[in-house]
């Protein structure tokens, strides 16, 4: 993560006493204001994508959009965040993190207003798009969190961010009860009910970025003079994207479109999807969570790959589920496996990458993040459609099992070098 002269805050963190037990594992040695800023965004954050993901699906169902139609106004976020991230990478190091947030803020609120007047595929796709600004311009948050912290504390940090984040997640999802219970006690269509919980999810969507800029107000930061593309940790960032972009396209062509899959093999609605969404959130954020104290005992390469390859094989027996109930007890052990990887691979590269640069190379491996969401919707939409509905699962089932395989055989040097300086098992 970032190199001897890290930003940090001007206010002096305060110590946190070893916790025993789960907590030990999971709190990093200091925690300052900024940080707890931060993190307060990581809960609105969840909160709101918690409703997001239990309803925006169905929402635009309602509207008589298929497999193909959601995978197209989809994937324009990611289309736009993947053009637009170098240069928002390379501008933060320019203008500094907080004008980069400020710019996301008028950004989401755009887009929020355009998501809640469309009707059409068309404008549903401009909003997304406003989404993608939005998400490049989210580049300097990881940057801006590793900020807080010392790089003995890393792996415990994005571990702590993915519980706390991931938690408020699985709250949010329970939202999937709002609709049918608005439409019995209010007399309204299911369509008004996804509307009307997607108000509140937007809101808040809005709000996190207050939290966000907060957090970056007393932080020390140097700025390039210039615009300029500066990189020189080239072979460690064209790995980590490879990789990357593999990993998003083998889990985006299934669970990008995961809402509609179980829609239409098992006719459930939003209630159900909220309830499982519920649950494998906190079987991922309690992956997360242990990510740190199981990298101690295992060694953080061999938890990255053993995580994403058991991920793997739960993926390959969702589509031979004989009833929902079959099929959520598989996505929830999925979630529960492959996320664990997370933390320990933003760790890793966070650490690997000197503090000048680490915003440029942050953008380059949000692209190939956001890469796969532009192919994997669209990619996904058309084999449901055209191939069968269970065909997506099968192909990202076995590109999970690859990602596995490459993580080790391409990243052993750097976790070597890691290791080698006391920083990773």
């Amino acid at each position: 993560m970032k190199a001897a002269q890290v930003p940090r805050s001007f206010q002096q963190p305060h110590a946190i006493e070893p916790k025993p037990g789960f907590l030990g594992g999971v709190m990093p040695s200091r925690l300052d204001r900024n940080a707890k800023m931060f993190l307060s965004g990581a809960v609105v954050n969840g909160v709101s994508n918690g409703v997001f993901n239990a309803v925006m699906q169905l929402y635009l169902v309602s509207f008589g959009f298929d497999g193909q139609g959601l995978g197209t106004i989809i994937m324009m976020n990611a289309l736009t965040a993947t053009i637009l991230m170098i240069p928002c990478g390379i501008l933060a190091d320019r203008i500094g993190k907080g004008k980069m947030i400020l710019a996301g803020f008028v950004a989401v609120s755009l887009s929020m207003v355009s998501f809640f007047l469309a009707e059409s595929i068309e404008m549903f796709a401009l909003s997304f798009a406003l989404i993608g600004v939005c998400n490049a311009s989210a580049t300097v948050f990881t940057p801006l969190y590793s900020s807080f912290f010392e790089k003995d504390d890393m792996d415990k940090a994005f571990g702590l961010y993915g519980l706390i984040n991931i938690s408020a997640m699985s709250l949010g999802s329970l939202a999937g009860y709002v609709p049918p219970l608005m439409v019995n006690t209010l007399g309204i269509s299911l369509n008004a009910a996804y509307r009307y919980t997607m108000v509140a999810a937007g809101s808040l969507f809005v709000l996190q970025y207050l939290f966000y800029y907060m957090s970056s107000l007393s932080i020390q930061e140097r700025l390039s003079r210039e615009l300029r593309f500066n990189l020189k940790s080239k072979r460690l960032v064209l790995k980590m994207c490879g990789i990357g972009l593999l990993a998003n396209v083998a889990g985006g062509i299934m669970f990008s479109l995961f809402p509609y899959y179980v829609n239409q093999k098992f006719g459930v609605a939003s209630a159900g999807l909220g309830t499982l969404f519920f649950v494998s959130n906190l079987a991922m954020a309690l992956s997360k969570g242990t990510a740190a104290s199981f990298a101690k005992r295992l060694g953080g390469m061999k938890s990255i790959a053993f995580g994403i390859a058991l991920s793997a094989i739960f993926l390959l027996l969702m589509p031979l589920s004989p009833s929902f109930g079959v099929l959520a007890v598989f996505y929830v052990l999925r979630m529960g496996t492959r996320f664990m990887s997370d933390p320990l691979i933003t760790s890793m590269f966070m650490r690997s990458i000197s503090d000048d640069e680490q915003s440029t190379a942050n953008s380059l491996r949000m692209i190939s993040m956001n890469g796969g969401g532009v192919v994997s919707p669209i990619l996904g939409g058309a084999l449901m459609e055209r191939v069968g509905l269970d065909t997506p699962a099968f192909i990202g089932g076995a590109l999970t099992l690859l990602v596995a395989v490459l993580y080790p055989l391409l990243l052993r040097r750097e976790a070597e070098v890691l290791m080698e300086n006391g920083e990773q098992r």
